[in-house]
């Protein structure tokens, strides 16, 4: 009933697509109509119950209607359409089957519109695209399902993009890409150029740093996928993503050593930011250990060795604390190679 249901509101919602604002909108921003029609983008009327009227219509009752999440109860008990006036992306299983959408606003908030939790869609588990994945390409992980659209758009059948829907990218997501393709070839992380969007992808290193080759493209601030495609065309979104990647494990030894950018040139602040990187690199993937090594000890003009020790140090501290889990107030630590524990906190500075 559930499937049956959605399949009928994507026919829905595509039938109201040619005469809505959403074609020229998604034209200008570099969604030709090939691309709409081959994503099944559509249009939610903007009326209070153009969609439930149809689906009841259709012999559909309206605890059906509610349970797919496509209709919702007013305050004084009405059902009304869940989504209006919004370009309505549907969000596909792997196998193709429709399961939920995303309503895509022109003006209003919030920009993004997801379905509710249904017995058939949880936000958490589901990645927008999944359906479009080929075989030998390699998954980037976008923000929103625009950008998701416009890396498989650039990718030819070399990049596939995906999102997560309206939420932040979980372990349940991976378990979900791991079942749909081969991560062989890696992954590549293309989050927005903020700093929201930069926290996001060194929080997924985490998520993929024993699975695969992780990567990262980093894009100007304030742009994504979507916006370079609008604003600078297709072949200039191919050029970062094929050039601009690094790998992901970079991202995190710098976000680990931003916060006393401005205290390197004196000794104390090069030792706090050494712990702190150390303590990053300790949690790496044995692979990207070496890398990471080098680039600290360049960056912070110390040799190999002392961010060797360091990174031990914190190795060493954990697998204590795991084995005899005292308090750290309590606990002895091995010294660092500067001779500073690695619970102790800086004299001053910035906390990293």
């Amino acid at each position: 009933m559930l499937i049956a249901i959605h399949q009928q509101a994507e026919l829905f919602f595509q039938a109201h697509h040619p005469s809505s604002w959403v074609p020229a909108y998604l034209h200008n921003r570099g969604f030709d109509v090939g691309i709409q029609h081959s994503w099944q983008i559509g249009y939610a009327p903007n009326d209070w119950r153009a969609l439930t009227r149809h689906l009841r219509g259709l012999g559909f009752s309206d605890i059906a209607i509610k349970e797919s999440g496509l209709g919702r109860r007013t305050s004084r008990g009405t059902l009304v359409d869940f989504f209006r006036d919004r370009a309505m992306l549907p969000i596909k299983d792997v196998d193709g089957t429709t399961i939920a959408f995303i309503g895509r606003s022109r003006d209003n908030e919030p920009k993004y519109l997801n379905s509710p939790r249904t017995p058939l869609y949880v936000k958490g588990n589901v990645l927008f695209g999944v359906h479009a994945l080929t075989t030998g390409a390699k998954p980037v992980i976008t923000e929103g399902p625009l950008d998701a659209i416009a890396v498989t758009t650039v990718g030819k059948a070399q990049l596939n993009g995906l999102a997560p829907c309206g939420t932040a990218l979980t372990p349940d997501h991976v378990v979900a890409l791991r079942a749909a393709t081969d991560l062989s070839n890696g992954i590549l992380i293309a989050f927005d150029g903020d700093a929201a969007g930069h926290a996001a992808a060194v929080r997924s290193y985490a998520l993929f740093k024993d699975l695969c080759t992780a990567e990262a493209v980093m894009f100007p601030d304030g742009q994504d996928p979507a916006a370079v495609l609008h604003q600078a065309g297709p072949e200039a979104l191919a050029t970062i993503l094929h050039t601009q990647n690094h790998p992901l494990a970079d991202l995190v030894t710098d976000a680990a050593i931003e916060p006393w950018q401005h205290h390197l040139a004196y000794a104390e602040g090069r030792l706090n930011a050494l712990r702190s990187v150390g303590k990053a690199i300790a949690s790496m993937a044995p692979s990207d250990v070496p890398r990471q090594v080098a680039r600290v000890a360049a960056r912070l003009n110390v040799d190999h060795a002392t961010v060797t020790e360091t990174t031990v140090d914190f190795v060493t501290s954990r697998l204590a604390l795991g084995d005899f889990p005292t308090p750290p107030t309590t606990a002895s630590a091995p010294s660092s190679p500067i001779g500073r524990k690695p619970d102790e906190r800086p004299l001053r500075g910035p906390t990293p």
